[in-house]
């Protein structure tokens, strides 16, 4: 995720490990966050499970945002994405998170999922508000290919298709732009977000 410099400076005043999953809170921006590992299996209802009680942890916590990882609900392998794609709204993992959103009564970063659209598969994140609804989506631009003779060779080019848009969302006086992994390492996506107020 890219966030306003303000927003970082807010978050890395206080930042503290609590029982696997980082919380920084703010006075002056009124909430807290909770950054939230998983350790993820082969049984995507197990994962979506244990993501929903994580975030319930967070609420319980005081958080009023939850960021989850990348891939939180399936095995992040090019060959399974399709098997564990669904999609958005509407699928499994959607609904569940919809449904923690508004139980709990906070925003959700939904990390990352396999989105199926239209025949192609996009490693896709979703926001949802604290009602349930879902209020941003954005699918990981810089899909991340390596190829090194007689070495590593991965491609997430080989099972995912790029997405093609940056996006934001809106939490209180707080633009907060949005990333997936590699997408983090060109800077001009967030310089671009910042200077267009997108």
């Amino acid at each position: 995720m890219f966030a306003s410099r303000k927003l970082l400076q807010h978050l890395q005043q206080s930042i503290t490990l609590f029982s696997q999953f980082r919380m920084a809170s703010s006075s002056s921006t009124g909430f807290r966050v909770a950054l939230l590992q998983l350790t993820v299996t082969a049984d995507k209802s197990k994962n979506v499970a244990n993501a929903v009680r994580r975030l319930q942890q967070a609420k319980l916590n005081g958080c009023t945002l939850a960021i989850l990882p990348e891939c939180f609900n399936s095995p992040y392998n090019t060959a399974l994405f399709k098997e564990y794609s669904e999609v958005i709204p509407g699928g499994e993992t959607s609904e569940a998170l919809s449904q923690a959103a508004k139980s709990n009564e906070m925003y959700i970063v939904g990390g990352s999922i396999p989105e199926i659209c239209d025949g192609k598969v996009y490693n896709t994140c979703t926001v949802w508000d604290p009602n349930g609804n879902l209020i941003a989506k954005h699918r990981k631009v810089h899909l991340f290919d390596i190829n090194i003779p007689g070495g590593v060779c991965f491609k997430e080019s080989d099972a995912l298709a790029a997405g093609n848009t940056l996006n934001t969302f809106q939490l209180g006086k707080l633009k907060i732009g949005l990333g997936i992994c590699y997408d983090i390492r060109f800077c001009r996506n967030g310089n671009t977000i910042q200077k267009t107020r997108l």
